[in-house]
């Protein structure tokens, strides 16, 4: 994940490989950035545009449309692309969400995918957001072995992930964390959810 660095009050934090994390709220004493691993990304497919990445990771997903920070993803327009991977700075990720059902409501023929920690889907930010739409849910069966912004192999953070697919309809879908392999032997089930 991009986390941005904050300087935030903490009730509650445990330590973790360098970070101090509390529900809610992030502070980061040493490295604070942290990158989905390719084989996540490739599970998912070749995607045309990324919003919130940095040049050397879009460069070895082969995403050739990127933004950074400096460039600002959310300013952007997403409507003109046809397959979207966001992995968004953690405290931005309601953010990037909005834009994510705003520009899928403008072009529903769009594939948007999103990374979040799991704990943002019991959130009142991300019922707001989804409530009228829709959405498949990939659940990874184990926490996502993130890399380092320093570039070394970074520890699973203290919380799960979990991949959102913007869509018109609610559907979960239990993923191999370890392999990514065997996409179509895994569990899957439907949910409805009335509207």
């Amino acid at each position: 994940m991009r986390f941005i660095n904050q300087n935030l009050h903490h009730t509650r934090h445990e330590l973790q490989g360098g970070q101090i994390m509390s529900k809610g709220q992030v502070e980061f004493t040493k490295d604070n950035e942290y990158y989905t691993p390719k084989q996540v990304v490739d599970f998912f497919g070749q995607f045309d545009y990324d919003p919130a990445t940095t040049k050397e990771k879009a460069k070895e997903f082969g995403i050739t449309t990127y933004d950074t920070i400096e460039t600002d993803g959310l300013k952007q327009d997403w409507t003109k692309y046809k397959k979207i991977w966001i992995n968004p700075p953690f405290t931005e990720k309601h953010k990037f969400l909005e834009k994510a059902y705003k520009t899928y409501l403008e072009n529903p023929y769009i594939n948007i995918y999103i990374l979040f920690p799991i704990e943002f889907l019991t959130t009142k930010r991300f019922y707001e957001i989804t409530k009228n739409v829709g959405g498949k849910l990939y659940i990874p069966g184990g926490r996502i072995p993130f890399e380092s912004g320093l570039g070394k192999k970074g520890k699973s953070p203290a919380f799960g992930s979990i991949i959102l697919k913007v869509q018109n309809k609610w559907e979960v879908e239990i993923i191999d964390i370890e392999n990514f392999k065997n996409k179509g032997n895994d569990k899957k089930w439907m949910i409805n959810i009335p509207k």
